[in-house]
C-alpha cells in the first residue's frame, strides 16, 4: 500500500463512503510527522560564513534581549479617584433643570442658561 500524503488526506475524508472514512481517520494518526525546517536536516548549510557578521548578529541579539528586560514600565493608572457620575431623569416638569443650573452654579460661580445635551463639570479638589 502506497502512504499517503497528510494534505492529500483531509480532502480525501469528505469524499469517500463512511467507512472508509473512519479508516482514514485512524491512519492519519499513524503518519509520521517529519520536520519541515531545513535547519535542522542540514545545520552546516545555514552557518555564518564570516566570524564578523556572526559576532555582529550575536550582539545585536543581546542588545535586544537587554533592551526588552530593561524597558521602562509604563504606569497607565489614573492618578486620582474614579469622577462622580450624576445623571438625572425623570418626567417633564419636576425640576431636573433647575436642579442641574443650581448644582452648575453652586460647584462653577457661573450662570448656565440652557441645559441641553450632556454637560461635564470638573471641580478643585
Amino acid at each position: 500500500m502506497t502512504p499517503i500524503n497528510p494534505i492529500r488526506l483531509t480532502e480525501l475524508v469528505n469524499l469517500v463512503p463512511k467507512p472508509t472514512r473512519r479508516r482514514l481517520r485512524r491512519s492519519r494518526s499513524r503518519i509520521p510527522i517529519t520536520s519541515e525546517d531545513p535547519r535542522k536536516q542540514n545545520p552546516k548549510a545555514f552557518a555564518f560564513s564570516s566570524s564578523n557578521k556572526a559576532k555582529c548578529l550575536q550582539s545585536r541579539a543581546v542588545e535586544k534581549e537587554q533592551r526588552r528586560l530593561h524597558a521602562p514600565i509604563i504606569d497607565r493608572s489614573y492618578g486620582g479617584p474614579t469622577p462622580y457620575v450624576v445623571v438625572v431623569q425623570g418626567p417633564p416638569q419636576v425640576g431636573k433643570s433647575l436642579l442641574i443650573k443650581s448644582l452648575v452654579k453652586h460647584y462653577t460661580k457661573h450662570n448656565f442658561p440652557d441645559v441641553r445635551g450632556l454637560i461635564t463639570i470638573v471641580s478643585g479638589l
